[in-house]
């Protein structure tokens, strides 16, 4: 069931006002970066290619005192068209989509695949797996993501994964897989 452009406004305005209340102290400046940018493809719109011709009179021939004949020009220019509310909404759950739910569930898709080749001889390995995010000879400060995290981040972002799955079947928006809950192994 699609929406109006006007439930479409209130649901931009709901979803916007939630980031703001919930967000943690730590959190705060990613969040408003993240809605900053979605502000700014906002305003640039959609670009949309523009032909125009012109007629171009080339006045008198100054040898034969007659008109000379008119010729056209082209030229192609890059308008904007704005999005609506519904394409902002749109937007603003893909946007959220990526931000939180896509990054926890390729940590999960990558620990289950380390764990899938980090056994010896076909069989996988019991003990939980810990994948660390460094460049080479710079182990000290390195990221990681382990099993431990990712059910957290998991657990964390399903809610979330689930309401945007929802808003996309509900509403009329573009489909997103997000809504298969992420096991880890």
């Amino acid at each position: 069931m699609a929406i109006s452009e006007d439930e479409a406004r209130s649901l931009i305005a709901t979803i916007l006002k939630k980031l703001a209340e919930d967000a943690a102290p730590g959190d705060r400046r990613a969040i408003d970066d993240l809605i900053v940018q979605w502000h700014a493809e906002i305003e640039a719109g959609r670009p949309v290619d523009r032909k125009l011709k012109v007629s171009i009179s080339p006045g008198l021939d100054i040898v034969a005192e007659v008109p000379r004949s008119r010729t056209a020009a082209t030229g192609e220019f890059v308008g904007k068209k704005d999005y609506s509310q519904l394409e902002q909404l749109d937007l603003l759950v893909e946007t959220l989509g990526l931000a939180f739910v896509a990054p926890q569930m390729m940590a999960s898709k990558l620990l289950e695949t380390v764990q899938q080749f980090a056994g010896e001889g076909g069989v996988q390995a019991a003990a939980p797996v810990t994948v660390f995010l460094a460049a080479p000879g710079e182990v000290e400060d390195a990221r990681r993501i382990d099993t431990v995290i990712a059910k957290e981040a998991a657990a964390r972002t399903q809610e979330l994964a689930n309401i945007i799955a929802e808003l996309s079947e509900e509403k009329g928006l573009k489909p997103r897989a997000v809504r298969a809950r992420v096991e880890v192994l």
